[in-house]
């Protein structure tokens, strides 16, 4: 009897997620440059192959990710912002361990754990900063509503 060891499971079962997520990215992104070139139709133009990139996602980090574009550069995937590197959980995991009471060490922690990988403090501090204002506009609003009851 053959048995497979949990991390190599672990393993198989998250680059399985990872490909699917790949490649149903892709699909989405093929679908709106066709889109796309069919709504312009008007203007001399046409699909000029894919660049390659990173994403980073909840499920898992993308590594070539082939993006669609055209030939006049006009065409921009809805499916992440240009040069964006993280879809959003990352910021959204941070205002919830914010909310939850959890300092910036250990949501520096939290962040290294997730990437496997060594943060910077200046990109901890970053990474927190971009949401500061979210976390304190809701933190705000629950003392607002408390003030109005």
């Amino acid at each position: 009897m053959v048995t497979i060891h949990e991390n190599m499971l672990t393993n198989l079962i998250e680059n399985l997620v990872t490909d699917f997520v790949k490649e149903k990215l892709e699909l989405i992104m093929r679908e709106e440059i066709q889109h796309f070139m069919q709504e312009h139709a008007e203007k001399p133009n046409s699909r000029n192959g894919y660049y390659v990139r990173t994403l980073d996602t909840k499920y898992g980090k993308i590594d070539d990710l082939r993006v669609p574009r055209d030939r006049n550069g006009e065409f921009h995937t809805q499916v992440f912002e240009p040069y964006q590197r993280r879809d959003g959980w990352l910021e959204e995991a941070v205002i919830h361990m914010y909310k939850g009471g959890m300092s910036t060490r250990d949501v520096a922690h939290f962040i290294e754990g997730m990437f496997s990988s060594q943060y910077s403090p200046t990109t901890v501090s970053n990474i927190t900063s971009t949401v500061l204002e979210d976390v304190c506009r809701w933190q705000s609003r629950g003392h607002l509503r408390s003030a109005i009851r």
